[in-house]
């Protein structure tokens, strides 16, 4: 079995990484929601002139898992100031953690997780904090077990579904 691997993302990623992203999408959110709600989803969110801007955006960073040279997950962090009035002192937003559907429980999910501690302790960051949707159970147990826990919560607008998101930080110790 090839081994995972984890590096700093690049331009030309961005295709593979938008392909694991609508295939995870896809597996964890179509059994919840409209097609019509997931469709204008991936319409103004989920394309490569979207992903290309993020990948631009100042003090963003993507590491993509990788496998016999294939991308197979994706983790996006970002400064974003959502939570800065629940948390003291300095956070970084772990915006997507993503595995494609094939590829689970090969570890990259817990690689990506790694590598994403590993860079906001070197930068000095004292909270990483994400948001996870109320009933993506899986991904909750997931977070808990790197030491997440729930602080508040906010709406996440899927299509014309207001859904909720719980918010979830971690201490880094730096």
């Amino acid at each position: 079995m090839d081994a995972v691997t984890i590096c700093e993302a690049t331009p030309a990623d961005l295709p593979a990484i938008l392909q694991v992203a609508i295939a995870s999408y896809e597996d964890t959110f179509a059994a919840f929601n409209t097609r019509e709600n997931m469709d204008a989803f991936y319409a103004e969110n989920y394309t490569l002139a979207r992903f290309t801007s993020e990948f631009d955006e100042p003090h963003s960073i993507l590491f993509v898992a990788c496998r016999a040279n294939q991308v197979v997950g994706f983790v996006r962090l970002r400064i974003s100031h959502e939570a800065d009035e629940h948390l003291e002192g300095t956070a970084i937003e772990l915006q997507r953690l993503y595995i494609h559907p094939a590829h689970q429980g090969i570890r990259a999910g817990a690689l990506l997780m790694q590598r994403s501690l590993e860079y906001a302790v070197a930068h000095h960051f004292d909270w990483i904090w994400l948001g996870v949707w109320e009933r993506n159970f899986k991904a909750q147990a997931f977070y808990a077990k790197h030491g997440f826990t729930r602080f508040s919560e906010h709406v996440f607008q899927m299509g014309d579904d207001p859904q909720i998101d719980w918010l979830l930080k971690r201490k880094l110790s730096n």
